[in-house]
């Protein structure tokens, strides 16, 4: 059963029993106060009629009593008196009743007092039929008598039903209106929590765009804020978890790209020195292939080893570093050949890790070197800045295309592969250097024009006044 269908049928549940505990209380104070309103009017007429019947007794006196009861008892029953009267001497005994047959004498007299005042109570006859009996003594010339005179309360009950049936009529229907509108106010209010369900079964079905956006500010607009949060993490996660898995193929495939290549060269020249004599030109040729490749392959291995290690480390602590001191050793490291690189004078002071700084820099160097011409400069700038110290190598070597910048700090990926392979390049220097800039704290970012150079720009915090002092 659907949360809407119970909704609804617990609110006419709670409706109906609201509804019928008014009814019956309602029905009952009515009822209570017509049968008091009948009490005190019986009261009144048993007043009356026994004061008349008193009257009556003491004026005529020739007669005996019994006949004079009866006769008094036909005067009424001639004067179309709808009471019920019935009069009883002092050991019990009926003198005269009109009383109906249905009502037993012995019920009669279990009314009938041991001391003056007036009783009022409700009798029931043999047909079913209740009557209000009203009992009281008055005093004759002989003896003292009970007077009785009742009512019946056939209309009262009659109408007390007749009230219930039309109650409950109206409240049956008005139950049936108020089921179809909880049912479209239900409905209306399950809405937003179906569009949540339908969104959750499209997340679950790999539409991790899908949102509620469900206006207001009630508890469903809140879980529906929550739920989009929620699937906008969700997505968040996936993509990142996508573009890591895409990247790790990407990773392999190079890779191993990367792998076949020399290793196929180096098995065909070894197998041709395997097979029979050769002219020593072709042996001489094959050997230093077979040597260059294997060079190749080891420092692809290191340079790979390198950045597995660069990947599982944490940040590094980083200390208050010079940069002229690491800009005489990136001097000292570098080959004296051209093109020569062009080092400021600075002595500023950025937090860093040493030697991973200075293999940043010297990797970025290296790649510019490879990028430029001999009669081409490369320079190494600096920049202070309000938060931190913008370090630059600038080349005015080939440059980079557009296209290709998005994905050159990417492992083995080479813009001009035949180029890079002849100077021994394997594609996992600047993917070094965005590793070691990521450990501080910051990114690498190029600014480059095919056939003008490009220039490679990361930040590095400053470190504070204390630990200036200090360092």
């Amino acid at each position: 059963m659907k949360f809407g269908h119970k909704l609804t049928l617990v609110l006419l549940g709670v409706l109906a029993l609201v509804l019928s505990l008014s009814t019956l209380w309602t029905q009952e104070r009515q009822f209570s106060r017509a049968l008091a309103d009948l009490r005190q009017t019986a009261q009144e007429e048993w007043l009356r009629e026994s004061a008349a019947f008193q009257r009556g007794l003491r004026s005529d006196t020739e007669f005996q009593l019994n006949s004079r009861a009866w006769s008094y008892l036909g005067s009424l029953s001639r004067q179309d008196n709808r009471s019920l009267l019935a009069v009883y001497d002092q050991e019990g005994q009926s003198l005269a009743s009109t009383m109906p047959a249905t009502l037993s004498q012995n019920e009669l007299a279990q009314v009938v007092p041991g001391g003056e005042g007036t009783q009022i109570r409700l009798l029931t006859a043999v047909d079913g039929t209740r009557y209000l009996v009203c009992s009281g003594l008055i005093v004759c010339p002989e003896q003292c008598l009970t007077f009785v005179s009742a009512q019946s309360l056939s209309g009262l009950f009659a109408d007390r039903a007749l009230r219930l049936r039309d109650a409950v009529l109206g409240q049956t229907l008005a139950l049936a209106v108020a089921a179809l509108l909880a049912l479209l106010f239900c409905r209306r209010m399950v809405r937003p929590l179906e569009q949540l369900n339908a969104a959750s079964q499209e997340i679950a079905a790999g539409a991790y765009d899908r949102r509620t956006a469900l206006p207001g500010s009630d508890e469903i607009a809140g879980l529906s804020r929550s739920f989009d949060e929620m699937a906008a993490a969700v997505q968040d996660k996936v993509n990142a978890l996508q573009a890591h898995v895409q990247q790790r193929e990407d990773f392999i495939a190079a890779f191993t790209h990367e792998l076949r290549t020399p290793m196929t060269s180096i098995l065909g020249y070894a197998d041709l020195l395997r097979g029979a004599e050769v002219p020593a030109a072709t042996r001489q040729k094959a050997a230093d292939f077979i040597y260059h490749e294997s060079k190749r392959l080891e420092s692809l291995s290191g340079r790979l080893m390198e950045l597995m290690q660069l990947n599982g480390n944490d940040l590094p602590s980083l200390e208050p570093v010079q940069l002229d001191g690491i800009f005489r050793q990136l001097t000292r490291a570098l080959p004296h050949s051209p093109p020569l690189l062009t080092v400021p004078d600075c002595h500023l002071t950025v937090l860093a890790q040493r030697e991973l700084l200075c293999d940043l820099l010297y990797n970025l160097v290296l790649n510019a070197r490879h990028a430029t011409p001999p009669e081409g400069t490369i320079t190494l700038e600096v920049s202070e800045q309000p938060d931190g110290v913008a370090l630059t190598v600038r080349d005015t070597g080939c440059g980079i295309p557009a296209e290709d910048l998005p994905h050159i700090t990417e492992p083995f990926y080479m813009v001009d592969k035949s180029r890079a392979r002849q100077q021994g390049g394997s594609g996992m220097g600047l993917a070094l250097c965005e590793r070691i800039a990521i450990l501080h704290g910051t990114h690498l970012t190029f600014e480059s024009t095919p056939g003008t150079g490009t220039a490679v720009t990361f930040t590095l915090p400053k470190p504070k006044e204390a630990d200036h002092e200090t360092a």
